[in-house]
C-alpha cells in the first residue's frame, strides 16, 4: 500500500523530480507500520517537499458518537504494476498547502516545482534542458487537484462584510 499527495497552493501543484524513476511526480511513498493512509500522505509530503499540508475533504461524514475515527477517503486508487511480481495499490489524495511554501526538497537533486494548470496541460516539464513528458495519471490528477482545491477554497471562503 502506498500513498500519493497532490499538494496545491494558489492554483499550482507541487511536483518533484524522482531520480530513481526519472520522472516528475507528486509526493508519495509506502504506508508505514501503525500509520493510517492520511498520516502517511502528510508525512510523505513533509519529508519530500518540506511543507505542511492538509487533505481536501472528499465526502461528508456520517455523524456518530464513539466508535472508530473516520478517515478521509482517497480521491483515487491506482493499481500500479511496479514489476511483474510487485504491485502497489496507491491511495491518491488532493491536498492544500498549510505552511512552508515553497518548501525545501528532501533531496537537493530532486527539485520541487509549483506548476500551474496551463503548464501541466502542455504535457512536459523541463529537466536539465530536456522536456520530460508528464505521466498521464500525474497530468490528469494534477489538473483535477487544482480544480478541486479551487472549488474547496471558494466553498470555504468567508464572505466580505
Amino acid at each position: 500500500m502506498t500513498v500519493t499527495g497532490f499538494v496545491v497552493h494558489e492554483g499550482k501543484v507541487a511536483l518533484h523530480w524522482h531520480r530513481k524513476l526519472s520522472m516528475w511526480l507528486p509526493a508519495g511513498g509506502h504506508i508505514e507500520a501503525n500509520e493510517d493512509p492520511v498520516q502517511a500522505v502528510l508525512r510523505e509530503i513533509s519529508e519530500e517537499f518540506g511543507v505542511v499540508a492538509s487533505v481536501l475533504p472528499l465526502a461528508q461524514r456520517t455523524p456518530y458518537a464513539g466508535g472508530p475515527e473516520q478517515l478521509e477517503p482517497p480521491h483515487a486508487m491506482l493499481d500500479c504494476i511496479v514489476a511483474p511480481d510487485h504491485v502497489h495499490v496507491d491511495l491518491c489524495y488532493y491536498c492544500k498547502l498549510e505552511s512552508g511554501y515553497p518548501g525545501v526538497p528532501e533531496d537537493p537533486a530532486s527539485p520541487v516545482l509549483w506548476v500551474d494548470a496551463a503548464t501541466i496541460e502542455n504535457g512536459t516539464l523541463p529537466r536539465d534542458g530536456v522536456e520530460v513528458a508528464i505521466a498521464p495519471d500525474v497530468l490528469a490528477m494534477s489538473l483535477e487537484a487544482i480544480r478541486q482545491a479551487a472549488r474547496f477554497e471558494s466553498a470555504t471562503a468567508v464572505p466580505a462584510r
